[in-house]
């Protein structure tokens, strides 16, 4: 069976992370592990980057990793 996982801006994550669902954490913290498996399949150096930028969003709501810009820059 395929399966597709779906990728979420970074204000979709921030949005995700403010509704009051019980298992938030546990959703946001499989988003971040399916970026980073998706990451180490990705073979364009921008996609691998994308995936972990977005793996680092999961993240960050996850364990409280602050602010992030909001024109995304900084991230080199």
């Amino acid at each position: 069976m395929y399966s597709r996982s779906v990728d979420h801006t970074p204000a979709e994550v921030k949005a995700m992370a403010s509704c009051p669902v019980p298992d938030k954490n546990d959703y946001l913290y499989r988003r971040a592990e399916q970026e980073l498996e998706q990451a180490q399949r990705a073979a364009h150096p921008a996609a691998v980057k994308a995936h972990y930028v977005l793996a680092g969003y999961y993240l960050d709501q996850v364990y409280g990793g602050g602010e992030q810009p909001a024109d995304g820059k900084g991230f080199d």
